[in-house]
C-alpha cells in the first residue's frame, strides 16, 4: 500500500531541484563566455576606451602618425626655398659688333635679368654708347621699361620690379664715324633696391674697332 509524501519531503525535493537548476545555469553562462572570449584570431576584446591596435575610434587623426619623421636636410623637400633663403640677383649681358668699317650702321644688345629666386625692386640701368658712334634710335624688344635718353648720351631705363627668370632687352642702333679709327666700347650697368647674391654681374662692356 503507498503512501503520499509528506509536506514538508515535497518542500525539501523542490528546493533541492530549483538549487541544480540555478547551478546549471550558472555554469553554462560562464562556459559561453570564455568561448567567447576565446573565439576569432586568439585577441581579447578591447576594453571601453582602450585602444586596440592603435585605433581608438577617433576617425578625426592619422591612424598611424605617431612616429614624426624629423630630419633636416637644408630646405624643405617640396623643392620650394624658405622666404630667408630668397634673394634677388640683378645681371646685364651686352653684345655688339666687333669691328665697324667708317659710316656703318649697326646694332647693339643689352639684356637685363634676375637670376635670383625673389623679385628685383626698383631695378634701374643705365647704357652709354661707344664715343665716337653717333646714336640712331633705341627701342625695348622684350619687357616692359621706361626710357630716357639723356644729354650726354646715356639710355637710361626704369625697369621697376623684376621678378625672378624676367629679361628686359634694350637695343640700340648706331653709325660709326667717318673717319679715324680706334678702340670705343659701350659700358652699361644696372643697379635694385635691396640685398643681392652677387653684384659682380651688375655692369658689362662691349670693345668695338674702328677701321
Amino acid at each position: 500500500m503507498s503512501h503520499d509524501a509528506t509536506p514538508r519531503s515535497r518542500t525539501r525535493r523542490t528546493t533541492l531541484a530549483a538549487l541544480l537548476l540555478t547551478t546549471t545555469v550558472t555554469a553554462t553562462l560562464a562556459v559561453a563566455g570564455s568561448a567567447s572570449a576565446a573565439s576569432g584570431d586568439g585577441h581579447q576584446a578591447p576594453r571601453a576606451g582602450s585602444t586596440y591596435g592603435g585605433y581608438d575610434g577617433d576617425y578625426g587623426k592619422g591612424w598611424t602618425d605617431n612616429y614624426r619623421y624629423d630630419k633636416d636636410y637644408g630646405k624643405p623637400w617640396g623643392g620650394g626655398v624658405t622666404d630667408k633663403q630668397r634673394i634677388a640677383d640683378v645681371a646685364v649681358t651686352a653684345s655688339g659688333p666687333r669691328q665697324l668699317d667708317h659710316n656703318q650702321e649697326q646694332r647693339w644688345v643689352v639684356e637685363f635679368t634676375n637670376k635670383g629666386s625673389a623679385t628685383a625692386k626698383n631695378v634701374r640701368s643705365s647704357t652709354t654708347m661707344p664715343n665716337g658712334i653717333r646714336y640712331l634710335a633705341h627701342r625695348i624688344s622684350e619687357g616692359h621699361a621706361s626710357e630716357t635718353l639723356t644729354s650726354d648720351g646715356r639710355i637710361v631705363l626704369s625697369i621697376g620690379d623684376l621678378a625672378p627668370g624676367r629679361t628686359v632687352r634694350l637695343e640700340i642702333a648706331g653709325r660709326a664715324p667717318s673717319y679715324g679709327g680706334g678702340t670705343v666700347q659701350l659700358s652699361t650697368s644696372v643697379t635694385a633696391s635691396g640685398p643681392e647674391r652677387t653684384t659682380g654681374n651688375n655692369t658689362a662692356v662691349v670693345q668695338t674697332r674702328i677701321a
